[in-house]
């Protein structure tokens, strides 16, 4: 699949699944009514697959919605997601940093981890959305960090059903290495050693308060994760 056709794939696939999961539809559900596997469902919504227009349409129109093909000037939606994002960039930044307090504050992590991906861009002031945290952990920290997620009480993501299944959390059993509790989600990379680090600090939202976190070199994240290569580019574009 090409990188064009890849991120059209997924932004319907983000679509169908959000508007699934807020009508508390399962994917084995939708599959089921629309008479697809549900594999496929789940492949569409992850992004690694394409649909034709006719089953895309099926699987909305079983959640009462229509899809609509329309043009606009080349870049303008990226451009007002980037705009939204840049005017709450604090609060969104804050955001990132409470739900890492969220998952460390009663259960220490005892490892070491890099904060990588979107809310590393984000917190290094790139206007881009961190649906989840991603970190970035040495392989010789695997056992620890399977201690910490036990302690935690994070549940896995199954790939077949899209969503937090009930499937053995260790992340050195086969499986995704992500997890959630409902209210945030996190994904880990295992590296053989974590780069140096590079240290951001961040206005708290009270008078003189800053929060410090350690995150990934944005070169290194713009190069792995298309989402802010993508947001990058639009930026350097508009100069």
């Amino acid at each position: 699949m090409d990188e064009e056709r890849a991120g059209l794939a997924g932004e319907l696939g983000w679509l169908l699944a959000g508007e699934r999961q807020r009508r508390g539809m399962s994917q084995a559900e939708l599959a089921r009514r629309v008479g697809l596997p549900q594999q496929q469902v789940s492949r569409f919504e992850s992004g690694r697959r394409t649909v034709t227009s006719t089953v895309a349409d099926r699987l909305f129109g079983e959640l009462g919605l229509q899809l609509r093909v329309a043009v606009e000037a080349a870049g303008s939606g990226l451009d007002a997601e980037i705009e939204k994002v840049r005017a709450g960039l604090s609060g969104r930044q804050n955001m990132v940093l409470a739900d890492l307090r969220l998952l460390s504050t009663r259960h220490r992590p005892g490892f070491a981890y890099l904060l990588d991906g979107e809310g590393a861009a984000l917190l290094q002031g790139v206007p881009v959305v961190a649906r989840r945290l991603d970190l970035l952990v040495a392989e010789g920290e695997v056992d620890a960090l399977a201690e910490w997620v036990r302690r935690v009480g994070l549940r896995r993501y199954d790939e077949r059903s899209g969503e937090l299944g009930w499937g053995d959390p260790d992340p050195r059993a086969a499986g995704p290495l992500r997890w959630g509790n409902g209210l945030v989600e996190l994904a880990v990379r295992l590296v053989a050693e974590l780069p140096p680090p590079v240290l951001v600090t961040v206005p708290g939202f009270g008078a003189g308060e800053e929060h410090r976190a350690a995150v990934r070199a944005l070169p290194e994240v713009e190069a792995d994760f298309p989402v802010v290569a993508r947001v990058l580019s639009r930026l350097r574009a508009a100069r």
